[in-house]
């Protein structure tokens, strides 16, 4: 009878030891999810803030482009493009108008943005595409029109900064 005891309490130990080995084990692995929680959501916190400054960097390309008096000027916009960007820009005056108002002489030009707005496309590691709808309102020499413009940017990260690295354009 007291080999059958000294089992039953080594093995009462044995089972207590397990479980104590056990518990260990989950409070080391809760503390490491805990840990990883705690990084998520700071990651989450700042990706919101992230995706803030890309969308504002391409709201202030637009409106420095397409804001304008005369013609664009081009400090409005260098420090939210890129240089390939900042070449596919027209800053000369109105080109192309000569033709379609060939009968007056055009003494004034103001274009201006209306109802922006912007959604987020495709995103690899470092660039992200956006798209914008607005409406684009030009006045020459007191007559106005407005065209719906969209507009594909793809934005990158260039001195710890969003710009935009490409664009395309239309204009309906």
């Amino acid at each position: 009878m007291q080999k059958k005891m000294i089992a039953i309490i080594v093995l009462l130990l044995g089972t207590m030891v397990f479980f104590i080995i056990q518990n260990s084990s989950l409070k080391n692995e809760n503390l490491t999810l805990t840990e990883q929680n705690e990084q998520l959501k700071n990651e989450d916190v700042n990706k919101p803030d992230t995706n803030e400054q890309m969308k504002e960097a391409a709201d202030k390309f637009i409106n420095g482009y397409f804001n304008y008096q005369d013609k664009p000027a081009k400090q409005d916009v260098e420090s939210y493009a890129t240089n390939e960007a900042l070449e596919q820009l027209q800053f000369d005056d109105a080109e192309g108008l000569e033709e379609v108002y060939s009968d007056a002489d055009i003494e004034t030009i103001q274009s201006s943005v209306e109802s922006l707005s912007l959604y987020e496309g495709q995103s690899l590691d470092d660039r992200v595409e956006l798209v914008a709808l607005f409406d684009n309102r030009i006045e020459v020499n007191d007559t106005s029109s407005v065209v719906m413009t969209i507009m594909t940017l793809e934005m990158i990260v260039e001195e710890d900064q969003w710009k935009v690295a490409n664009f395309t354009f239309t204009q309906q």
